[in-house]
């Protein structure tokens, strides 16, 4: 866009030509009120309330829809602006219920401020004010339709950003309200933020309602911690409880949006199953006992039953990948004092030796500007759903997306092409875009390749990858037990290399970066969490930990820890049956939001963020824990009097990228029936599961094991039957010889498939 200049009130400002007046205004700090412009949103111009003097147009103009041009002057602050404005004002106030004493929007209601400033005392509408029936469109939000001013940002959110077209405008004239379209009410992973970008009370927090006013409580910035994109948002809190969670603005990050487990998981904090006070177990009974005697119990368990006997290659470390960089850091620095290289974060990898090593090259914001990406193995509106966010951005661009995948589901983007293959096919139908890729480039193929029969689906993404200017390779979580996933990553890894693609690895969910930046993974001859599990272990120490979610092989981690003589010390925030079964101490650790911290994010930004609120009862943040029970075996250099210290002394590390020989991979053919087992995105770390809110939604409650026919009849189930105790599902949507599972439940036999 060309440099311009313009008038605003007598002042000379820059501007390009045709943007439109209310972004230029906004940029240089003029006050122009609006309801229903958004930043992020398309322009309707429906409100009004934006009305501006422009010189040479007889009458007022509204700021945001009205594009600059050279020489133009405007005025936002004459008279007959101000009487447009409200005039405005006192027709959006017709119908509306005054009702702020009791409307949670009350103190924050753009609508409420707008009419301090340009409404009036006396109304000319003397005629009754009309009410609209609210719909129930969920648990998550409230609604109020008689406050609304039918601005409509709630509908074009559903339609540009949540890519559901989920509310609308019915009826005409003063019959005219907004309504879901679905008698199932708001379904995606992203409806919180209409609550956000409602400037009336029309839309609150269900979960919220009636709490508190936004005056009475402080709001803390934060980090999620439940994906690898960690969104900035922040925490509000009323004498040391959180009550609400807001988004943050980061456009690198971010935006302005939030995911709904992002915002409604604060629930948890005070849920009835919280750990509260240290527990100790003594001839098969639990004890709730002071910190002092819990810790000395435990070091004194570690001592005796371990480090005594000079056995620390017999003392083992496994730690949730949710943790925070500093609890990683300071968990291996105990371990690693001792004498022990037998720690892992990995505890969902079924074969550790066939694991994925892929680098993410490309940054969040970048997302959107490409023109091409290839997804493998990934619902990823509902795993990433600030990742897909970006993605359907791009899509509106022009972008096209190819998909791999073992089952149909719901992207809320068009799609290229929506390729459904078993998982034992997938590392061939890359082996074939390779070599259709490296014949294209005039390239010699290696050994492993000449073999390799190019599929129709293999020529049509070579075609697409080496057509396009911008592209990615995205490869997520379903890979990481498939047969082939060191071999899938490696082609990936490859086919981007000889396309100048770049890559995205969604398997290192979490804080995963900041455990493999730390190197929680065997050191030297250490072992990782499969071989301790068949290995001699005298102790184990468990820092958030819950077996039947976390490990692929629970029945053999269960056997491990319950082995006689194994002294198992567990660091939780909620209690769990099957921990209390095996553990022989129990510390009550913090929860998110009570802790500081450090998330490392997909663009290799370390976000710090504080606690927002002190945890309850006896509980402590997991690092002054970790930091403590080493003072007590008297381990040096753990002198911290906070986390800042502990990132401090953290000396961070490049990631190197490596690649493996893939020719007798791919020479190898898998039968029989492939499953692919996925915690549903509202079950997979405790703190979501134990938000009663979101396990009431849609998406919270997906419990299913889908297949086709042709596999239901091999495996012998029907519909309605359970397999690996989840619900069948039988659906053509699947492919062959495979069942994707799909689950808000305990993985209980998830290590027997």
């Amino acid at each position: 866009m060309t440099d311009i200049e313009i008038n605003i009130n007598g002042n000379i400002v820059s501007a390009k030509a045709g943007e439109m007046l209310i972004v230029v205004t906004d940029r240089e700090n003029i006050s122009v009120p609006r309801f229903c412009y958004h930043k992020k949103l398309s322009v309707v111009s429906s409100c009004r309330i934006c009305l501006v003097d422009v010189e040479g147009v007889l009458k007022p103009q509204p700021a945001c829809s009205t594009p600059v041009i050279q020489g133009m002057k405007v005025q936002t602050q004459n008279v007959k602006t101000k009487n447009s404005q409200k005039s405005v004002m006192e027709f959006l106030l017709i119908n509306h219920p005054l009702d702020c004493p009791i409307c949670d929007q009350g103190g924050e209601c753009e609508l409420q401020d707008m009419a301090v400033e340009y409404g009036s005392d006396i109304s000319s509408f003397s005629e009754g004010k009309r009410i609209v029936t609210d719909s129930d469109i969920g648990v998550l939000i409230q609604t109020d339709m008689t406050r609304c001013i039918h601005c409509t940002r709630c509908v074009r959110f559903g339609v540009e950003i949540a890519g559901i077209m989920e509310m609308g405008g019915t009826g005409r004239g003063e019959h005219l309200k907004i309504e879901p379209f679905l008698e199932q009410g708001i379904q995606s992973e992203l409806s919180g933020n209409m609550i956000d970008i409602c400037p009336v009370g029309a839309l609150t927090s269900k979960p919220f309602k009636y709490e508190l006013r936004s005056w009475q409580m402080n709001s803390i910035p934060s980090i999620a911690r439940h994906d690898l994109v960690g969104s900035n948002l922040f925490v509000q809190t009323y004498k040391g409880k959180v009550k609400r969670v807001v988004s943050a603005d980061n456009d690198l990050v971010n935006e302005i949006w939030i995911s709904d487990r992002d915002r409604f998981s604060y629930e948890s904090l005070t849920h009835e199953n919280r750990l509260l006070k240290p527990q100790i177990k003594v001839q098969g009974r639990w004890n709730q006992v002071s910190w002092e005697v819990a810790l000395d119990y435990a070091v004194k368990g570690l001592n005796s039953h371990i480090l005594n006997h000079q056995k620390a290659d017999q003392l083992g470390g496994l730690v949730s990948n949710t943790a925070t960089m500093e609890e990683f850091y300071l968990f291996k620095k105990i371990l690693t004092e001792v004498g022990c290289d037998n720690i892992d974060y990995r505890l969902n990898v079924k074969n550790l030796d066939n694991t994925i090593i892929l680098d993410s090259n490309i940054k969040l914001d970048a997302l959107e500007k490409i023109d091409y990406a290839l997804i493998i193995g990934t619902n990823i509106r509902l795993e990433q759903p600030m990742i897909n966010h970006r993605l359907r951005k791009a899509t509106k661009k022009g972008a096209d997306i190819d998909v791999l995948n073992v089952m149909v589901f719901d992207f809320n983007y068009s799609l290229h092409t929506e390729n459904i293959i078993a998982p034992n096919k997938i590392a061939f139908t890359l082996a074939g875009v390779l070599k259709s890729i490296m014949i294209d480039n005039g390239q010699e193929l290696p050994d492993y390749l000449i073999v390799i029969d190019v599929s129709e689906v293999a020529k049509n993404i070579a075609y697409k990858v080496l057509n396009s200017d911008s592209s990615v390779i995205i490869l997520g979580e379903h890979i990481i037990n498939n047969e082939d996933a060191s071999t899938i990553a490696n082609l990936v890894t490859k086919i981007a290399q000889s396309t100048n693609s770049r890559t995205l690895n969604l398997s290192i969910t979490a804080n995963t970066l900041a455990a493999n930046l730390v190197g929680c993974v065997p050191q030297n001859s250490g072992m990782n969490v499969n071989t301790m599990f068949v290995s001699d272990m005298r102790g184990f120490i468990l820092l958030d930990i819950y077996p039947q979610y976390n490990f692929h092989h629970l029945g053999s981690a269960i056997k491990a820890f319950e082995k006689d003589n194994t002294f198992v010390i567990s660091l939780n925030s909620f209690k769990d049956d099957i921990v209390a079964g095996y553990s022989d101490v129990i510390l009550p650790i913090a929860s998110i939001y009570e802790t500081s911290g450090t998330h490392l994010n997909i663009n290799n930004d370390m976000q710090s963020y504080t606690a927002a609120v002190k945890a309850p009862n006896e509980v402590k943040p997991a690092w002054k824990v970790l930091k403590v029970m080493a003072d007590l075996l008297e381990l040096p250099g753990f002198n911290y009097d906070d986390s800042t210290q502990v990132l401090a002394e953290i000396s961070y590390q490049s990631q190197v990228i490596h690649t493996r020989d893939i020719k007798d991979n791919l020479a190898s053919h898998h039968n029989g029936i492939s499953i692919i087992w996925q915690n549903s995105s509202y079950s997979i770390d405790a703190v979501l599961r134990h938000s009663g809110t979101l396990q009431k939604t849609k998406i919270g409650q997906i419990n299913n094991a889908y297949m086709n026919q042709t596999s239901a009849k091999t495996l012998k189930v029907s519909v309605g039957d359970k397999y690996l105790g989840v619900v069948v599902v039988i659906t053509d949507a699947v492919a062959d010889d495979c069942v994707f599972i799909n689950t808000n439940q305990t993985a209980n036999i998830q290590g027997q498939a």
